[in-house]
């Protein structure tokens, strides 16, 4: 039995009238396409071996939808969204489907789960509705693709239903969590953009199938497409950790040793701690001030306060994680964390219309203990530090100085997902309580030299 899997996408310059109180036309429309996107991707995933078509009199959907290598279902848009789906129905028999799906183009989460027990159910009856939280129809299964007339419009769940009882129809109702849940109002809006969680309910998740990056890569793109692949949406308050390395890629921070000639500064250095010169050289080149350097295994060790502030071993140049055939190659970080990080953070904020916090991290390790932490050395709107001066403690007690570090504790939870060997280079947080702070660096957290008591 063949299965025809419909959307309707109606012209995307024209959709998402009723947020017009919230969003601008061109939101709108990003929205609309957007959230389309996301539907024909998780149908091509799932379903690829069904027929999938778009019902659409946008050029502009179409062509999104021929990528995807979906069929075009041409309607004029004029005629409203009965006529689109009966469109859809004709499609579904001209090419001998036994069934059709027909779903709308704008359900925010599609769960596999949900979409398998949708399409089980009609091994027990003809028609099975999946109801939307208002009363509507987000998915509506027929067997045959013209078991019924379509009823969309208000309450159309039960229109559909009753249309099923005229037609001697059995027929099933089913309220499925993700699917019922559709984004046309500013309330759904809030519902799928806003974070309402407390931090007890907080939740990480890293962001799979991020290709490897290259010289002039747009991170932001790359990011928003993998999120698309994994079937995943960021919304408002959602704080995105990007580990370092890539930022470096993407900006071309990668440099054969060879390049950097050694000093005289280099060589005696290099020959103190046993290290290669040229990396010594590369060392001292990203480096405002050297701070400890001796002998010991595996390549000597050479501690610097980098030109951004940070005192970390080798200024942060690194050798792992290149890519093949990088063998003495050197990746520096990013000339400038807290711009790259704002310009990742504008590029997902323009994508997703939704307030998003940027940190990019990197390993450093800490006096007194052995070990690596994650910590934040870009920021975009996340706060590196919270003051909690003046505020009480769970006993009521006034709090003096009490400044916990905010960026590097986020940084330090996305850590446990950026396994060195995983290549998961990002991992998104959410449900943390906290305000976007528009001039935020992550070079807040560093102490004044005056103020440094152990070096």
């Amino acid at each position: 039995m063949t299965v025809a899997i419909a959307i309707l996408m109606k012209d995307p310059a024209a959709a998402k009238t009723r947020l017009s109180a919230v969003l601008a036309n061109d939101a709108r429309e990003r929205l609309a396409l957007l959230l389309f996107e996301n539907t024909l991707q998780f149908f091509k995933r799932t379903h690829a071996g069904d027929p999938i078509g778009v019902v659409t009199a946008s050029q502009e959907t179409a062509a999104i939808s021929r990528k995807y290598g979906a069929s075009i279902i041409e309607e004029t848009g004029a005629d409203g969204i009965n006529a689109a789906a009966s469109r859809a129905g004709e499609w579904a028999i001209r090419i001998g489907a036994t069934s059709l799906l027909v779903v709308h183009a704008d359900i925010a989460t599609l769960v596999d789960e949900e979409v398998h027990r949708l399409l089980a159910a009609r091994e027990r009856c003809q028609v099975v509705i999946g109801v939307s939280a208002d009363g509507g129809t987000n998915a509506l299964l027929l067997t045959p693709p013209d078991a019924i007339p379509f009823c969309y419009g208000p309450n159309s769940a039960n229109a559909h239903e009753v249309a099923a009882r005229k037609s001697g129809r059995s027929c099933e109702k089913l309220q499925l969590a993700y699917l019922s849940k559709d984004v046309d109002t500013p309330q759904d809006l809030r519902d799928h953009f806003e974070a309402s969680r407390s931090p007890a309910e907080a939740e990480c998740f890293s962001v799979a199938t991020i290709p490897e990056v290259a010289a002039g890569d747009d991170l932001a793109t790359l990011i928003a497409e993998a999120l698309v692949r994994t079937n995943h949406v960021l919304t408002a308050g959602d704080i995105v950790v990007i580990a370092q390395k890539i930022v470096s890629k993407s900006e071309g921070r990668m440099f054969p040793a060879k390049q950097f000639q050694p000093s005289q500064e280099a060589m005696s250095l290099a020959a103190e701690i046993g290290k290669d010169p040229h990396k010594v050289e590369a060392i001292l080149s990203e480096s405002s001030d050297v701070i400890r350097a001796r002998r010991q295994p595996p390549d000597g060790l050479l501690i610097t306060r980098h030109r951004h502030g940070w005192i970390c071993a080798n200024a942060g140049i690194d050798e792992s994680n290149l890519g093949d055939g990088r063998d003495g190659m050197l990746l520096l970080l990013p000339e400038d964390p807290d711009a790259s990080a704002r310009a990742i953070r504008a590029g997902l904020e323009a994508r997703y219309g939704a307030p998003i916090g940027v940190i990019v991290s990197d390993t450093f390790g800490r006096p007194w203990r052995n070990g690596l932490v994650n910590v934040a050395i870009g920021i975009a709107g996340v706060p590196a530090i919270v003051d909690w001066a003046g505020r009480t403690d769970a006993y009521g007690r006034g709090l003096k100085a009490t400044l916990p570090a905010f960026a590097d504790e986020v940084a330090a939870a996305a850590g446990l997902l950026m396994q060195k060997d995983a290549g998961l280079p990002v991992v998104v947080m959410r449900g943390l309580e906290w305000e976007a702070v528009l001039a935020s660096s992550a070079r807040d957290v560093l102490r004044p030299v005056t103020q440094e008591l152990f070096l």
